[in-house]
């Protein structure tokens, strides 16, 4: 059976599972192991782990913001260093093409906001910051719009794993502050996967029309 990284806070002592929370968000974030690092599995179950108490919730919150962004400050790095190869390289053509379509479309329409909604889309958060750096983006000018992207984020999925764990609570009055908590928290994912989606395809369509 193969484990999932969810599964893997389960099995590890709760001071480990911090650690392992950001090493996990970080690898995301590299090239050709980013599409087999669950994070959204991750982050749930994470959350569900600070209502039972086993984790506390800030600091999950805090490590998966960290891993974010330590993930684009090296993701960014790479691009910067291999330009216009970064795309070309014989291992990066392995990468659907689509995704990078979308990820230099965000980068070229909105310039450093673009991984505020990249940042909620698979694959896309993983190549946006590379384009960042490829297409001459100083980091200095990128940290701001990666951090706060990283902490909406992180405190998106973690909430809705904290409020899912809380709705299946039997305890009198808890539940309805749950579904409060819940019905907000997937509102919120469901407004910026919708506005991630419109406005990647506007993008792609933008540059494709220029071409």
């Amino acid at each position: 059976m193969t484990m999932t990284p969810g599964d893997l806070l389960t099995t590890v002592p709760p001071p480990a599972a911090y650690p392992v929370i950001t090493a996990l968000v970080v690898l995301e974030s590299v090239l050709f192991l980013g599409p087999f690092v669950p994070t959204l599995g991750l982050l749930l179950v994470a959350g569900g782990l600070a209502y039972a108490g086993t984790l506390t919730l800030p600091a999950v919150i805090a490590c998966a913001a960290a891993g974010a962004v330590v993930g684009d400050f090296q993701a960014h790095r790479i691009g910067h260093r291999l330009g216009d190869g970064l795309r070309t390289g014989r291992l990066t053509r392995r990468i659907p093409g689509p995704a990078w379509d979308r990820a230099y479309a965000a980068i070229r329409r909105r310039g450093r906001p673009a991984l505020l909604v990249c940042r909620f889309i698979p694959l896309v958060r993983t190549l946006a910051p590379h384009a960042a750096g490829a297409a001459g983006i100083p980091y200095r000018r990128l940290a701001p719009f990666s951090a706060t992207a990283g902490v909406a984020w992180a405190c998106t999925e973690t909430g809705v794993g904290y409020a899912g764990a809380a709705s299946w609570s039997q305890l009198p009055g808890s539940q309805n502050v749950a579904l409060t908590v819940g019905a907000v928290a997937v509102t919120l994912l469901l407004a910026l996967g919708i506005r991630a989606v419109v406005t990647c395809r506007r993008s792609s369509g933008v540059t494709r029309g220029d071409e």
